[in-house]
């Protein structure tokens, strides 16, 4: 499913998420903009961070008209070990990941219902729907799999041939 939200022009906003540099887990400080303005009040703030240096932010393009599942916004988890012992890099991929959903319909209306732009854990079990839909916000490739197969047939997608392995040339590139 594309966005479901045609009446809304998504082409012609300039949407990022900003969120700290630091202690970026669990949906904390992450905001949602669509103006520079705003943008640049946040970063030029003064926050210092628990060692007493200037917080640093990390601002990432947000995805205006996401793929969604079932009309809601997902993430998809991978696990990589990456050792470095006596200057020699190793990496480990670990095959069970999954998909991680919000709980709410994707809508570009509040930018900052967090429910529905954040897919975090610790953000969306604050929600009454959490887990409605599925166990712990949570799916298995496989089912996501049936999900691609089922909503996009002519597509023919093959997550674990298709998707996976650019995930895991992406996590390569990064450690070079």
């Amino acid at each position: 499913e594309s966005s479901e939200s045609d009446e809304e022009d998504t082409t012609s906003k300039n949407i990022w998420i900003v969120k700290p540099g630091e202690n970026t887990n669990r949906g904390r400080a992450i905001e949602v903009y669509n103006d520079l303005r705003s943008i640049k009040k946040e970063v030029s703030s003064v926050v210092m961070t628990g060692s007493g240096e200037r917080r640093s932010y990390i601002i990432q393009k947000y995805i205006e008209r996401p793929l969604l599942v079932h009309r809601r916004k997902f993430d998809i988890r991978c696990f990589a070990v990456v050792t470095w012992v006596n200057e020699n890099m190793r990496a480990w991929w670990y095959p069970a990941g999954y998909i991680r959903t919000s709980c709410l319909e994707y809508s570009m209306k509040n930018l900052s219902n967090k429910f529905v732009h954040l897919t975090n854990d610790a953000v969306q079990k604050r929600h009454e729907d959490y887990g409605r839909y599925e166990s712990g916000n949570k799916l298995t490739y496989e089912y996501f799999q049936k999900y691609l197969d089922n909503t996009y047939p002519d597509k023919k997608i093959n997550f674990k041939k298709d998707i996976l392995p650019q995930i895991k040339h992406c996590i390569t590139e990064s450690m070079r």
